[in-house]
């Protein structure tokens, strides 16, 4: 899982129409990194393809919702599941 979560609070939506609520992690660049928990920082792993790389959108699990259901809550991505295996299905 993704930490620390994304959360984020939206307005100006349409408070009766119906929205659905996405985020898409892509990379900086051609490099894999980990985290080091001894020295709290991230190192490099190794290099990857970017060609490889397929577009994966994690969608809110809340989703469809109206935009005054959005608007009055902060919605929090807490479920997000970051993976650099590209064949894992419930990986982002």
């Amino acid at each position: 899982r993704m930490f620390p979560s994304v959360r984020v609070k939206v307005k100006g939506l349409d408070p009766v129409k119906q929205y659905y609520i996405a985020i898409d992690v892509v990379p900086v660049d051609s490099k894999r990194y980990r985290y080091v928990y001894h020295s709290s920082q991230w190192m490099v792993a190794g290099n990857t393809d970017h060609s490889c790389i397929t577009p994966r959108l994690y969608i809110h699990p809340d989703s469809p919702c109206s935009g005054e259901t959005w608007m009055r809550q902060i919605i929090s991505f807490d479920r997000v599941k970051l993976t650099n295996n590209e064949m894992d299905d419930k990986g982002h």
